[in-house]
């Protein structure tokens, strides 16, 4: 059982996974318990020896103390790299640290965690990512043969924003605020101060040494990376593998940059066959994959690519988009501990010490981290993760190449799908179809059965066209299912909702900060609306207001501060990280049901 906070330890599925595909991928490694009380035992070792002197001198030390014991037992089998870095982006600790282990082929996997701390020992935040890539690095060395791929590790130098970046981010509020007095008052002493400011706006916050090693390397260097995860914070909570990620300025933070989606299907595949629960939303801050991300993404990148996907269009030429660099995140989260202001807030404080780290988030980063360097080494996947029996909705789709199949199991310990596309020989008479199942062409993860069609066919390159049917009888080696869809007029109405809650939810995730304005501005009309009706309701209240203005303005501001902080660091998140129910609620009214079957003998 975990402890309080500490993930779920769900077992393998045992629905149809054989077990020893998956153990045969861990196998490479040490068994995932003893690996976690090695982590543990390694955080609470260099917590201790970080209590007696400066924190990020101690972080850089106990790093360069690292590279010394690779070098007495490995010698030159690894390439270590130490990259100092300049002035502007020192924001904690000075160094970048890279570790290289030769694979058979150039082309790479990074694994990255940043080794500083801000504010606290940091057991969390990111004692947890750092040894666990120093042990993946050691399991490489210490491995009988070297990998497919060149694996490099990557220590990142001040990830955290520090004094510095707080400063900047501090400063940047007041050109905000400023500019916002410039504009109601008609005071140019305001906008001159607006002005001062706004270069801040493309000011770095934190997340700095990950950015100064990616500009280092060069296109083709860049081209060669098969896939980048940064590990960070995974000592308590639920797993996060982020589909939007919020950049390190303010700017990039107003238009988040995207998923790369193979990469993060990749990860929640892992997540879906160990059962492990995840979210896919992260409400602020960033993380080192981010410096990897915005690789050929930033602002005027994007306005020039979408300019010129218009401009192919209307030519009828094919689009070439620019090199991007498939990075994501794995993150551990819970309400509180990202924010000392709410009871229990961890991160950044005295109180990231290692008893608040459970063994629980270490083993399921583990278990995913496992099988994405499995895969992205050309490890074989898993074959086929259900039965025909364990599917519960279903599409029939018609491609030149014959009848597809959608399968989708719904009812899973971790909430999400697990969909499967086989091919089918089909009849369709009317508004009813038999189909006889031949062969798995696919699966995934897509929270749609059409975006999985959509995938694979692509992938195949076949059209596709929907069989609009109400009644499926699916024919297998020892089953046949029965699915059927007959909405009534109510449920339609919530197939409609679910996609329009979904729609919004989408919008509102692309565009975080600026709905932080957006319900800014909500509640200062609200809030002016209500002491205006106050007002003409009792005339005592509006001498006493008048009376007593500041006290009345500190107030209002406290309340609305209050009430955006609660918004946007719990309601908004969690609602945006539901999107994927509202819009598996949808596909699964769209789909047809199972209503009954027979197991044939």
């Amino acid at each position: 059982m975990p402890g309080a906070h500490g993930g779920s330890q769900l077992p393998l599925f045992s629905l149809t996974i054989m077990e020893s595909v998956l153990d045969a991928i861990h196998a490479r490694y040490a068994p995932v318990d003893a690996r976690v009380a090695e982590i543990l035992e390694n955080i609470r070792r260099d917590c201790r020896a970080l209590e007696r002197e400066s924190r990020n001198q101690g972080n850089e030390r106990q790093v360069e103390e690292f590279i010394d014991r690779l070098r007495a037992e490995f010698g030159e089998r690894v390439v270590i790299e130490r990259q100092r870095l300049s002035a502007w982006a020192v924001r904690t600790t000075r160094w970048n640290y890279l570790f290289t282990v030769r694979g058979d082929s150039t082309d790479r996997i990074v694994l990255v965690a940043h080794y500083d701390t801000w504010r606290g020992p940091g057991a969390d935040d990111n004692t947890t990512g750092e040894e666990i890539v120093k042990q993946y690095l050691l399991a490489d060395l210490r491995a009988a043969r070297r990998p497919a791929l060149t694996h490099t590790y990557f220590l990142a130098g001040s990830e955290e924003c520090g004094l510095v970046g707080l400063s900047s981010q501090l400063l940047l509020a007041l050109g905000l605020q400023a500019a916002n007095l410039a504009l109601t008052q008609q005071n140019w002493l305001w906008a001159v101060v607006a002005a001062a400011l706004a270069p801040l706006a493309g000011y770095r916050f934190g997340v700095s040494g990950s950015r100064e090693y990616v500009k280092t390397l060069s296109t083709e260097q860049l081209r060669r990376i098969r896939g980048v995860v940064s590990v960070d914070s995974v000592g308590e909570g639920r797993l996060y593998i982020p589909r939007g990620t919020l950049g390190a300025d303010f700017l990039h933070a107003l238009i988040p940059f995207g998923d790369y989606d193979s990469i993060n299907d990749l990860l929640e595949e892992a997540a879906h066959l160990h059962g492990i629960k995840y979210n896919n939303y992260l409400a602020g801050g960033t993380t080192d994959h981010v410096s990897f991300l915005e690789v050929n993404n930033g602002l005027w990148v994007r306005g020039r690519e979408a300019a010129r996907r218009v401009a192919a269009r209307l030519a009828r030429r094919p689009y070439t988009p620019p090199l991007r660099v498939p990075a994501t995140a794995l993150v551990a989260m819970l309400p509180g501990k990202a924010s000392p202001l709410v009871f229990g807030g961890k991160i950044h404080t005295p109180r990231d010490t290692p008893d608040r780290v459970y063994p629980g988030p270490l083993r399921e980063t583990l278990l995913i981290l496992d099988y994405f360097f499995h895969r992205l080494d050309g490890g074989a996947r898993v074959g086929e993760p259900r039965n025909l029996d364990e599917f519960h909705y279903a599409r029939l789709y018609r491609t030149a190449a014959g009848h597809l199949l959608a399968l989708k199991d719904a009812v899973e310990p971790n909430r999400r799908n697990v969909n499967g596309v086989y091919r089918a020989t089909a009849t369709v008479e009317g508004k009813r179809g038999i189909a006889t199942v031949r062969d798995l062409v696919g699966w995934g993860v897509e929270t749609r059965l059409r975006d999985q069609v959509a995938e694979i066919c692509a992938q195949l390159g076949l059209t596709w066209e929907r069989e609009r049917i109400d009644e499926l009888e699916v024919i297998g080696d020892d089953a046949r299912l029965h699915f059927a869809r007959h909405l009534t007029p109510f449920q339609r109405l919530a197939k409609a909702s679910h996609r329009a809650i979904a729609a919004v939810q989408s919008v509102v995730r692309n565009w975080i900060f600026l709905t932080f304005f957006a319900l800014a501005w909500v509640l200062a009309q609200v809030f002016g609306w209500a002491l205006d009706v106050a007002f003409s309701l009792s005339t005592p209240f509006a001498l006493w207001v008048a009376e007593h203005t500041v006290l009345t303005l500190i107030a209002v501001v406290a309340v609305e501060i209050a009430i955006l902080l609660y918004m946007m660091a719990r309601r908004i998140p969690t609602w945006i990280d539901n999107a994927y129910r509202h819009e598996n609620r949808a596909d699964n009214l769209g789909s047809l049901r199972r209503v009954r079957d027979q197991t044939l003998r």
